[in-house]
């Protein structure tokens, strides 16, 4: 007998869609029945009826310092999000495998969704020697910073090619934040010295030619090293045209965007303040159209919501000093709403955002023999949603304790009725089914591998 039965929906996924059902076995997926077949009892039979089935989400972008790893989790899995990797580093001197550690042992106590890491690098001596040891734990995926001078986190070129060369070397893939840190720090300095703080001062000291320059010379390493390198949070046509340019020439480069840079452009930054600060900017209309066209197409490979929360206090009391606001805006819960919304208001075929939220950052990082597909075998992780169904977003409910999303006002649909990861019921009716600390660390395979996925063409 079957432990549960996902009864007659429509199942969506990377490749298509069709009416059947699902059964589960334990934690995994053991078939798929098209509609009118006979179907097999269960211990839980779930009527799926006029239900989108769709694979769990996962988010490969993801900051939890606002509210630790299990109010995030809670957040995301509202949000049909049912693996998330998150952006984990230390102190500058802090040994990698302490930094691993002590966020492995935190998810494992507190996570509701199954969960993996990306591994910040500092330019540091003794940072490429402790990459091996923690490809060895199963943790591939490493990412530098090209930007943030000030914050100490900009890695030199001289580092970031010494990097990449051990990170291929051990069957991994670098992520990197590509804007030109030294530029940037300039012209900062300049506005900040001319008085000029207000929102609108904000994205020309991050013009798009800094983005596009920074890929051009991961570009350059990546073809040195053969290492696969991922852009994330792409924000722009300029930076667009950098990495396409680069896939002429044979150079494996992956890009990652956001909603926010789908959904909204610099007039937000402008109406809503430090709330919409964000690093790459939003850009101008025309990269939205860009981006959004890159997606639909396939040469965006995946979508992260780059979750990054702060308390309401940090953020009002830099409302005057656009400079002086934290970097992030939450969007945990939002990421798989956002763009159910966008493709069904824009007639974008469900499996193009199956494929780039769920089958692709499964393949990229390594987690593709488990997550990221609804065929046998795989980890039972799934979303229920009712396609007609929208709700307005509510800072109070989702988002009481942090500086809210400008998202909240608006009405997404997409929202998971049911939830469920690894076999198991963790969202319903609104609100969690499970205890946190349910979820499970997953170890990476080779990560950078989108082989039988198009990486996208010009």
């Amino acid at each position: 007998m079957l432990d549960l039965l996902i009864r007659g929906g429509t199942v969506v996924d990377g490749q298509g869609s069709m009416r059947g059902s699902i059964a589960v076995a334990g934690s995994r997926i053991v078939a798929r029945y098209a509609d009118g077949a006979e179907l097999p009892a269960a211990k839980e039979v779930i009527d799926a009826g006029d239900l989108l089935v769709l694979p769990g989400i996962i988010d490969p972008h993801v900051h939890f310092y606002g509210e630790g790893i299990g109010e995030y989790s809670r957040l995301a899995v509202m949000g049909g999000v049912t693996t998330f990797i998150g952006m984990i580093r230390g102190a500058p001197d802090e040994p990698l495998s302490e930094v691993v550690a002590r966020h492995e042992s935190e998810a494992a106590s507190v996570s509701l969704a199954d969960f993996s890491f990306h591994v910040v690098l500092y330019d540091r001596e003794d940072s490429i020697g402790q990459i091996a040891g923690i490809a060895a734990q199963g943790l591939r995926s490493f990412k530098m910073f090209m930007a943030y001078k000030r914050r100490g986190m900009m890695v030199s070129e001289r580092f970031l090619i010494e990097a990449m060369d051990e990170i291929v070397r051990n069957g991994g893939i670098a992520l990197i934040h590509a804007e030109d840190g030294e530029v940037i720090d300039r012209l900062e300095r300049g506005a900040l010295a001319e008085g000029r703080r207000a929102p609108k001062d904000y994205e020309p000291t991050r013009p798009d030619e800094t983005e596009a320059a920074a890929i051009e010379i991961v570009a350059l390493c990546s073809q040195a090293t053969s290492c696969p390198a991922y852009i994330v949070h792409l924000s722009s046509a300029a930076g667009l045209a950098a990495i396409e340019r680069a896939r002429r020439r044979g150079i494996p480069l992956w890009i990652e965007s956001c909603p926010q840079y789908i959904l909204m452009d610099n007039a937000t930054l402008c109406s809503h303040g430090a709330s919409a600060k964000i690093a790459p900017p939003l850009r101008a209309p025309a990269d939205r159209r860009a981006l959004a066209t890159a997606l639909v197409s396939g040469v965006i490979n995946t979508m992260g919501s780059d979750h990054a929360s702060h308390r309401p206090p940090d953020v009002d009391e830099s409302q005057d000093d656009i400079f002086a606001a934290p970097f992030g805006m939450p969007g945990a819960p939002t990421l798989w709403p956002a763009m159910f919304t966008w493709a069904v208001d824009n007639d974008i075929p469900l499996p193009i955002l199956a494929r780039a939220m769920s089958e692709m950052p499964a393949r990229l990082f390594g987690l593709a023999h488990r997550k990221g597909t609804l065929l046998p075998g795989a980890d039972a992780d799934i979303i229920l949603i009712d396609p007609g169904a929208r709700q307005v977003v509510d800072a109070e409910k989702i988002w009481p304790e942090v500086s809210p999303s400008p998202l909240v006002g608006q009405s997404l649909g997409g929202w998971p009725e049911v939830t469920i990861g690894r076999g198991e019921v963790i969202w319903r009716d609104g609100a969690p089914a499970a205890a946190g600390g349910r979820g499970e660390l997953i170890r990476q395979g080779e990560a950078g591998r989108g082989d039988s996925v198009r990486q996208g063409s010009t």
